[in-house]
């Protein structure tokens, strides 16, 4: 079978007379449907997402008193310090709000931590702050938890406005004001916001205070297409869902992106070679987004927020020029530490990858655990020691949920947050070992079922004509919780001589139904060549349609995402999975 609970939404009376009244192809209204959008005026709000359609901010608990404070600082002329993340999704939300002040003539700082110092408040932060004399600061990202550094920092005086969408429940800190859609009782409808976005619904919030003539202005307005275009590349590069107000967001930041006047965005766009043709999701998450990333890693995170702010276009090119030699030596770097860490790993028996070392350098350790965790479907964790101390970055595809397995081995940790996916931990070395241990027993506790696999629908190769393919591109933008429609199609055969691409991950075939042949690539699918060189079919295929490279006109193509033997066929039953569960939308 293909899995054994296969969720394949059945054949819905309502699709030809809602793709007719669209104007859209069956299959694009079969998609809409799958995914819950059901009339005529979901479909065109779904597919013209409107800013207006945004909640209120104020329904945030705590901004109306962030709000009454930040307003009583611009009043007395008090410098704000911007407390920002050097990840993509903090940058991005600190050089919204700094652009936002600046605009407002308030003098304010944006102040991004060293990888060395750790994530959020530490030490480093609250010095800063004392030695520049703010009596404000905001933080962007980051600080739910920071409860020593920011007790400290109310005792002396000085208030923090939280902005974040990390952190537990327990040890919130005692700030003037948090503001995060995660935590119980927050008040906003929308849990899945990023860092950048909750920094927006500040400002939305704070646009009320402004003047006609203020909310008018040409400065306004080019403020308002840059900061869709921050709060697209914070929200995609830190993988949060592309749902709700995430869509929405996501869907003008990328046309704000390729229309931008922004010298640090168009030199940007430049150095990533998509000034004259704009940006996709895919675009952000593996040209923008490295880029941005490279400077926290390897430097500092501040060179990216100087890029973004540069003045002009000769500063901004000069700054990323910066960020180019960044991202070349943490090319340099990740490479030997993968290299390293593959053969450590390939030691490793139990259900999770935990390595340390000493000469590691902290700033890649994720990516390498992003890679680590996708070839061997394991948590992984990859920690740094200086000294007494390592630091660590975690990455996980397996649906065990990172932050609640850290939580489970919190007394062996100094500190550790995250995601479900993506976590950062830091933790005493004469500890490691004990870690480890508890750790594997945490993911083995927390293991899910395997998921099944969500396709939109069945579909027959006669219905994936180029134009059609093409139209499906009208439900984008694709990615985390919103993927690429998906199809399943029955009785179908394999044609030719299979064959493995260069980077040895994907099998490509030529696949047949029906007298319809097409191209075909299954995706991480390696382990299944032997099997596809020999047994040609009937197959049973859940795959995602798509344009080829050639160009507008070139052929359609499929993803395989899974393969079995068709229904009612005698071979091998087994499941023959072309790469891990996929996320259903």
């Amino acid at each position: 079978m293909l899995r054994a609970a296969l969720e394949t939404p059945q054949p819905d009376p309502r699709e030809q007379a809602l793709a007719k009244t669209l104007g859209l192809p069956d299959l694009v209204a079969r998609v809409l449907l799958a995914r819950g959008v059901e009339t005529p005026d979901q479909a065109r709000r779904f597919l013209r997402p409107d800013l207006g359609s945004l909640h209120d901010p104020f329904t945030f608990h705590g901004m109306e008193k962030a709000v009454a404070r930040i307003r009583d600082a611009l009043r007395q002329g008090q410098p704000i310090l911007i407390h920002g993340d050097y990840d993509v999704d903090g940058i991005s939300g600190t050089v919204l709000l700094h652009k936002f002040f600046s605009l407002l003539h308030c003098t304010n700082k944006p102040y991004i931590p060293a990888r060395a110092d750790g994530y959020s408040f530490s030490r480093a932060s609250v010095q800063a702050v004392r030695d520049g004399g703010f009596p404000l600061v905001i933080s962007v990202d980051n600080g739910t938890n920071a409860v020593g550094p920011i007790h400290e920092l109310q005792q002396a005086g000085i208030d923090v406005i939280v902005t974040d969408h990390h952190g537990t429940t327990e040890n919130v800190a005692d700030a003037f004001c948090v503001l995060n859609p995660r935590l119980p009782g927050a008040g906003y409808p929308d849990r899945d916001l990023a860092g950048c976005g909750v920094a927006f619904c500040l400002v939305a919030a704070l646009v009320e205070s402004l003047s006609r003539t203020m909310r008018q202005s040409s400065e306004f307005a080019d403020f308002l297409v840059d900061a869709m275009g921050y709060i697209a590349l914070g929200t995609v590069a830190d993988v949060a869902p592309l749902r709700g107000e995430n869509r929405t967001l996501v869907y003008h930041g990328l046309r704000s992106l390729s229309v931008s006047r922004n010298p640090g965005i168009r030199a940007l766009m430049d150095t990533a070679g998509l000034l004259h043709r704009g940006a996709s999701v895919d675009d952000i998450a593996f040209r923008l987004a490295p880029l941005i990333n490279a400077a926290g890693r390897v430097g500092h995170a501040i060179d990216a927020v100087d890029l973004l702010c540069a003045p002009g276009y000769s500063e901004a090119q000069v700054a990323a020029k910066v960020l180019e030699k960044h991202n070349e030596e943490r090319r340099r770097v990740e490479r030997l530490l993968q290299d390293e860490v593959l053969q450590l790993a390939a030691r490793e028996q139990g259900p999770t990858i935990v390595l340390g070392a000493d000469h590691w350098h902290p700033g890649v350790l994720g990516i390498v655990a992003a890679r680590i965790a996708e070839s061997t479907h394991k948590p992984t964790l990859l920690i740094a020691f200086d000294g007494p101390v390592g630091r660590g970055s975690g990455r996980c595809n397996t649906g065990v949920h990172l932050r609640d397995a850290l939580g489970r081995c919190s007394d062996l940790l100094l500190s550790h947050g995250g995601h479900a996916a993506a976590a950062g931990v830091e933790l005493r070395r004469d500890n490691f070992e004990a870690f480890k241990e508890r750790f594997a027993e945490a993911c083995t506790t927390l293991a899910p079922a395997e998921p099944p696999l969500w396709v939109d629908g069945t579909a027959r190769f006669d219905e994936l004509d180029p134009a059609t393919v093409r139209r499906l591109e009208v439900l984008a933008p694709f990615g985390n919780g919103h993927p690429r429609p998906r199809f399943v199609s029955d009785e179908v055969t394999l044609v030719g001589t299979p064959f493995v691409d260069m980077r040895g991950q994907h099998v490509h075939v030529r696949v047949v139904q029906h007298g319809t042949i097409l191209p075909a690539r299954v995706v991480h699918g390696i382990d299944l060549f032997e099997r596809l060189r020999t047994d040609k079919g009937p197959w049973r295929i859940a795959y995602a349609p798509r344009i080829g490279a050639r160009g507008e006109d070139g052929p359609v193509q499929l993803d395989v995402h899974d393969l079995s033997p068709a229904a009612g066929d005698r071979r091998n039953g087994h499941v023959a999975s072309a790469q891990r569960p996929m996320e259903t939308p």
